[in-house]
């Protein structure tokens, strides 16, 4: 069965996904602070100390709550007299942004190299209607300050610490993301699913929840890949049904409805090599047909 589950999950990537391997994160965990960013903080630097002499090849932050529109993430020196961000490293990595909060984020146009116990700056430039700002809840207890600077595009002209959240990624063997089958509605239209970032061992895969109810019950099925459907009456199942985590949907705006994301990482285990590591929603929803609306299914494929 996993044999036949593994060929028609083949069928479903078109083109591998770049090479990245998580190297380096700051406050990777679940919550974020109530905080939006825009006008006249629209571009704002994360303080980081480099790890090992290497090349920076991605990054990603935490963010959304607003229409997709294209941000971007750079590298850049850190000036030793004023202790702003200074010169770009590499070249930027630009991606539309994804409705739900999560962590999202682009590949580098050119990798940025980085040398051991240097200091460096990854610096998000925001776009659109005041987006999530990348920091942890004030409540997590494990929070990290890291120095933050703020520009409004021309000075930076703020500084503090916060406990700001980005992952910073080197080379590395990278699978691929698709998404398959089709949703069944519920009060907000028919629920999506996506996953962001690069599946590969050690390394996290972000799955969301976009267009559900407002603080409602969604359950997120992993498991092998069903890609044609297997219809069991309220729903088509598009993953097996392996393993089943709740979640509690929250509202999202511009435009209203109900997201959740979640972070799965893979272990760094070889026996995990050539998974089919599937995903879909199922939402708990009083005006839905049965009760209950699903988004289609998602697969990253673990190299």
């Amino acid at each position: 069965m996993r044999l036949l589950l593994l060929s028609s999950a083949f069928l479903l990537f078109a083109s591998a996904a770049s090479a990245q391997q998580l190297l380096d994160a700051r406050n990777d965990n679940p919550s974020y602070g109530g905080y939006a960013v825009g006008w006249p903080s629209s571009v704002i630097a994360f303080r980081f100390t480099a790890t090992q002499t290497t090349d920076l090849t991605a990054a990603q932050i935490f963010t959304g709550n607003s229409a997709p529109a294209q941000h971007s993430l750079e590298i850049r020196t850190r000036d030793a007299a004023t202790g702003l961000p200074l010169s770009l490293v590499g070249q930027p990595g630009t991606w539309t942004t994804t409705h739900t909060r999560c962590w999202q984020g682009a590949a580098f146009a050119q990798a940025a190299p980085v040398v051991a116990g240097q200091d460096y700056f990854v610096v998000w430039r925001v776009q659109g209607m005041f987006p999530q700002h990348s920091v942890s809840a004030d409540t997590e207890p494990a929070n990290v300050p890291v120095e933050t600077h703020y520009s409004d595009g021309n000075t930076w002209h703020a500084q503090a610490l916060t406990a700001g959240k980005f992952r910073l990624y080197g080379p590395g063997a990278s699978g691929t993301n698709a998404v398959y089958g089709a949703g069944k509605a519920g009060q907000y239209g028919v629920p999506t699913i996506g996953l962001q970032g690069w599946p590969s061992l050690g390394n996290p895969i972000d799955v969301w929840l976009d267009s559900a109810a407002r603080n409602a019950i969604a359950i997120l099925v992993v498991g092998f890949p069903i890609p044609g459907g297997a219809p069991i009456g309220i729903m088509d199942l598009y993953a097996s049904p392996e393993i089943l985590l709740a979640y509690v949907t929250k509202t999202h705006t511009n435009p209203l409805n109900g997201g959740v994301e979640t972070s799965i990482f893979v272990p760094n285990d070889p026996t995990w090599s050539a998974l089919p590591l599937s995903f879909q929603w199922a939402v708990l929803d009083p005006l839905a047909v049965d009760g209950l609306s699903h988004s289609g299914g998602a697969t990253a494929l673990i190299p």
